[in-house]
């Protein structure tokens, strides 16, 4: 005979100091648990009527959910018996499982999370740790159910990122984290398909177009001829900042992330951190001038070409992700007084990313074709402009390249 109880699990404590809301299977001398997906914290737990007080939020919706999911388990157990055939424990469960297993948003979102951590997806974990903080600002730390995120939810948070001044891009970033974290509460799930909430509130509505931040030739060329300190971070900072425009826009990470090995005859070859692209060109007179200045004897080609990252001090997916956060902050203040100093136009527009804008750009103003260069920044994705430059042989890309300043 199988018997179910439920009980708070003191034995594990989530982020949030609350223990989690289990239900106890017992058969055959053998114990099993099934989770609720909800949680509290033990002075909020009434152990004898086995649900929580009345000091926990939203305390009459918990217990009739828990006892309600109980109850489910309970039939499971009587259709089995009822059968007079034998079964386990695992029987029970992948038959619980097999229904929508309901668990909190804050509680999905903080376990998707703790897997992109985990799994050294750091950007990721960020993005998903971003998500959690503006939705506990938003319902005042009042956790929801994945039913209650409804299109009057969406447009009720979207009115409140508008009335915090967020940019319509950031408000788009933060939708499209919320609908993959549903779209994949769904395929586990803990969401019902017919409850999704994104056929009828469109993301696309959201102006996510970024203003150019590109720099004339004429500009570029000052901020080259700029003579910074060597002992001071802007001699860094111009160098990073025109490696990157020299190198066909590359990300900042990937600047940081670059090895010695990622040269070979004469060509950089890299995967592209953002979208797992393979890139590749050659190296010319003014990226050779910048790698020039960071060689030194006895590098090892897993050495690090720029002085970002250090495999000694920045052993995890985190501490580098930090690291390069950090210098990418005071390469963006250093690029900005440079410009500043030399005259560019608008130099408080001006970030590292603006290399990247500059080099299509420019491209295109030299009279490059646009099948090569996919017409600088007028493309809406940047997924695009990918995929016109790999179909291109590597001479085409490189006389491009060459031809910039």
């Amino acid at each position: 005979m199988a018997t179910t109880k439920l009980v708070l699990f003191e034995s594990k404590t989530l982020k949030n100091g609350e223990h989690p809301i289990l239900i106890r299977l017992t058969k055959d001398r053998k114990l099993k648990y099934l989770t609720t997906g909800y949680s509290a914290q033990k002075e909020q737990w009434d152990a004898t009527a086995r649900e929580v007080l009345k000091s926990k939020t939203n305390w009459k919706k918990i217990n009739h959910f828990i006892h309600k999911k109980k109850a489910e388990v309970d039939d499971i157990i009587f259709e089995f018996e009822n059968r007079k055939k034998s079964f386990s424990l695992e029987s029970i469960e992948n038959k619980y499982f097999s229904s929508i297993v309901p668990m909190t948003v804050f509680n999905y979102c903080e376990e998707i999370q703790n897997r992109m951590f985990n799994a050294n997806r750091i950007g990721n974990y960020k993005v998903y740790k971003d998500l959690l903080r503006t939705l506990k600002k938003f319902r005042n730390n009042k956790d929801l159910s994945f039913s209650d995120i409804t299109f009057s939810f969406l447009q009720k948070y979207e009115e409140y990122f508008l009335k915090e001044e967020v940019s319509e891009n950031s408000i788009s970033l933060y939708m499209r984290t919320l609908r993959a974290l549903f779209n994949n509460a769904i395929k586990e799930q803990y969401a019902k398909e017919d409850e999704y909430p994104f056929k009828l509130y469109k993301i696309s509505k959201l102006n996510t177009k970024t203003k150019k931040r590109a720099i004339t030739k004429e500009d570029m060329l000052k901020i080259v001829n700029y003579k910074p300190n060597p002992k001071l971070v802007e001699w860094h900072a111009k160098n990073y900042f025109l490696f990157s425009f020299y190198c066909i826009g590359m990300n900042f990470v990937d600047i940081a992330k670059l090895k010695w090995s990622n040269i070979e005859n004469g060509r950089i070859n890299y995967v592209r951190s953002k979208n797992g692209n393979l890139i590749h060109f050659g190296v010319n007179e003014n990226i050779q001038n910048i790698l020039n200045m960071y060689s030194k004897a006895g590098q090892l080609s897993t050495d690090y070409i720029f002085p970002i990252l250090n495999d000694e001090t920045h052993k995890s997916s985190a501490s580098k992700a930090e690291r390069i956060k950090k210098i990418m902050k005071y390469v963006n203040t250093e690029i900005k007084l440079i410009a500043a100093e030399q005259k560019v136009k608008n130099p408080e527009t001006i970030t590292f990313y603006s290399a990247r804008h500059s080099w299509a750009t420019i491209a295109r103003h030299n009279g490059q074709s646009t099948m090569v260069i996919s017409a600088g920044l007028a493309h809406d994705s940047e997924k695009t402009t990918q995929i016109y430059l790999e179909e291109f042989q590597n001479d085409v890309v490189d006389n491009a390249n060459n031809s910039i300043l």
